[in-house]
């Protein structure tokens, strides 16, 4: 997924690329075109929820070896090995 942002679009008056330029050449090119602007934060959230759709869809596989989590202690040790003793 390739996206290009025309930022600043809050400051039409010094545009260097008109949109239907950048609309033109996403278009040419395969890639997501969108106009944005930091300073008012038009269409930022937008841009990132519509990349966000577009990405592919996994679907999670399970881990092999079980679902837990181990974190090793001093030496390598499991945290429920190293807990033996005081403590």
């Amino acid at each position: 997924m390739i996206a290009l942002a025309g930022n600043k679009s809050d400051l039409a008056s010094k545009r260097k690329v008109e949109p239907e330029e950048a609309e033109s050449y996403a278009s040419d090119n395969g890639i997501f075109f969108m106009e944005t602007s930091a300073k008012t934060a038009t269409n930022v959230n937008e841009l990132f929820v519509a990349i966000a759709r577009k990405l592919p869809k996994n679907t999670p596989q399970p881990r092999p070896g079980g679902s837990g989590i181990v974190i090793a202690g001093q030496n390598g040790q499991a945290a429920a090995e190293a807990k033996k003793g005081c403590c």
